[in-house]
């Protein structure tokens, strides 16, 4: 799988991961010291880490990291890759807020596939 694509995908799963809204620095907590792995239905896997400073970074299983940036956005938080030049400009993935904790799980599905995430504790 190519990296754009792969960005796409971890956007999706980034969204879905979304807890923002009032309490995004309590909600986000679980992620800032955790490591997001989402496993697409084609098997593949990425990692996403996520900042407190409202940034991120998808690890594609081959390939580059991709970067880029989150932001509350009324009741969702949408997600939005900036480097490389040639994934950003995308459509920013917004999902709903929702809080989770370690080990929570959650389901989405991108342009590219579906998936299923996970919230592991350690990077």
């Amino acid at each position: 799988m190519d990296r754009m694509k792969s960005g796409a995908l971890a956007l999706a799963w980034l969204g879905a991961a979304a807890i923002a809204g009032p309490a995004a620095a309590d909600t986000w907590s679980a992620a800032y010291t955790g490591t997001v792995v989402a496993t697409y239905t084609d098997g593949h896997a990425v990692k996403v880490f996520i900042e407190p400073a409202h940034t991120f970074t998808i690890t594609p299983v081959s390939g580059a990291p991709l970067h880029g940036t989150w932001q509350d956005a009324g009741a969702q938080t949408c997600f939005t890759i900036t480097d490389p030049p040639a994934a950003a400009g995308g459509a920013a993935t917004c999902i709903a807020d929702k809080a989770y904790n370690v080990g929570d799980g959650f389901d989405g599905k991108d342009g590219t596939g579906a998936f299923h995430a996970v919230i592991n504790a350690g990077r």
